[in-house]
């Protein structure tokens, strides 16, 4: 506890600390394919505040008179920075865009293929109709594992329109990163492509089952371009200067700190200054447990949610259900499931029901279905539910411009635990079933 309960923000308050997040930050950013001769990591304290500090960074790097004269700095000169994300994304986005003076008004929310990943093809068209209207796109934030869904976005071709408009691309990769980084291939096949991205975060505590809180940003280029954009060298707390900080030597790591932007004072590099060891956390468990162990576990979890998704598919075949329909939303890319369980007699009673822009549409009330169950089969507190819903996307004829539809509510289960078992997603279903005829068999 006294080792966890340090201020890892200069090397002399935490020296071990420093040593270790610096190594496990190098390892983690050679699995993520970016370079070790240049690449590093820092700790936050969760994946809302590396995906700030990533979008902070790249503000600064492109426009550095924000660091002094701040966002009246760019208004004066016309300048209206913007961002790309999914509409798919993480909320954490749009609050650090808020934070960093952006605004939500600038920020595009790309619109997603079915199966819930960016469409780079609307990314494309999006970023030019912002230049054509006087924007100065700078950023895009691309997913590995999407919140809800669990998709994961094209990096590949995202990567091609952000070299060609001149875009730091960065991926939120909280909860999906390890399957990328961990999985093994043939059980997982979206790689994150090397050298492609400028930064990365990563949440050990989701996947791998680190003790909360445990974040690591990672940086393509090292944290130069942290301690350039974001540090201001407090005299008070960085007493040497970068070229005479040998004070790491001893641990045999003096080569890393090029790549730490010339310093082991990691406070500096980040909008705070006191800052846990949480690196610390992940040595811990990856020291005792090995990379095997997180490669089963990540790929474990995966199996069960291909598993899920077969069984809800083939339930109403195999094993016709007497109170309703299984549907399968879209198939798994991640450990997540989303799907229905639609009731017969709803499903009689509604047909045909109209929606409200006149349409027939069998789905619209689906959600209410969904909620109910989920609520009923929470109240017995033998199981916990959860629900969510998405947007569809379809194009128009105006390159740029989509059509949404909300999708209604659906089940949603994202699968971690390595305590989770066949016999657990059966119980599933048969609570669900069970719910179902609880509220709708008469």
């Amino acid at each position: 506890m006294a080792l966890l309960n340090n201020n890892a923000h200069v090397f002399q308050s935490s020296p071990a600390g420093a040593v270790l997040e610096a190594a496990v930050g190098t390892k983690l950013a050679e699995m993520a394919n970016f370079s070790t001769k240049t690449a590093a990591g820092l700790t936050f304290p969760g994946g809302s505040y590396s995906n700030m500090h990533a979008l902070m960074v790249a503000r600064n790097q492109r426009f550095p008179e924000v660091k002094h004269g701040g966002i009246v700095a760019l208004a004066k000169a016309g300048v209206r920075p913007v961002i790309f994300t999914s509409a798919h994304a993480h909320y954490s986005i749009e609050k650090s865009a808020i934070a960093a003076g952006i605004g939500l008004d600038n920020v595009i929310c790309v619109p997603t293929d079915d199966c819930g990943c960016m469409n780079p093809v609307a990314l494309r068209e999006l970023a030019h109709r912002e230049i054509a209207a006087g924007g100065t796109p700078f950023f895009v934030n691309a997913t590995a594992g999407t919140t809800v869904l669990g998709a994961f976005d094209p990096l590949a071709e995202i990567a091609d329109v952000c070299e060609e408009l001149g875009m730091w691309l960065h991926v939120d990769g909280s909860w999906g990163s390890p399957l990328a980084l961990f999985a093994d291939p043939s059980v997982f096949e979206y790689p994150i492509p090397a050298g492609r991205i400028n930064s990365l975060t990563i949440n050990p505590h989701k996947l791998l089952g680190v003790p909360l809180q445990c974040s690591f940003l990672l940086m393509r280029d090292g944290l130069g371009v942290m301690r350039e954009t974001l540090g201001l060298n407090a005299s008070y707390l960085f007493h040497s200067a970068p070229e005479d900080d040998e004070s790491a030597d001893g641990f045999g790591l003096h080569q890393q700190k090029q790549q730490l932007g010339g310093s082991w004072d990691f406070g500096d590099a980040t909008m705070g200054c006191g800052r846990r060891p949480d690196a610390i956390k992940i040595w811990i468990s990856w020291r005792y447990y090995g990379t095997k162990y997180f490669s089963d576990r990540v790929g474990r979890a995966r199996q069960l949610a291909i598993e899920f998704a077969d069984m809800i598919a083939s339930r109403n075949t195999v094993h016709t259900s007497e109170l309703g329909n299984w549907k399968l939303f879209v198939r798994p890319q991640s450990t997540c499931v989303c799907f229905w369980f639609i009731p017969h007699s709803e499903a009689d009673r509604h047909t045909g029901r109209k929606n409200n822009n006149g349409s027939t549409n069998p789905q619209c009330w689906w959600g209410d279905v969904t909620k109910a169950l989920c609520n009923q089969v929470n109240a017995t507190g033998k199981l916990l539910l959860d629900y969510a819903c998405v947007d569809r996307f379809a194009p128009t004829s105006v390159p740029g411009e989509y059509n949404k539809n909300t999708v209604p509510f659906f089940f949603r289960i994202p699968f971690n635990s390595p305590g989770v078992t066949v016999d657990t997603l059966e119980a599933i279903m048969n609570s669900i079933e069970l719910a179902a005829r609880h509220l709708y068999s008469n």
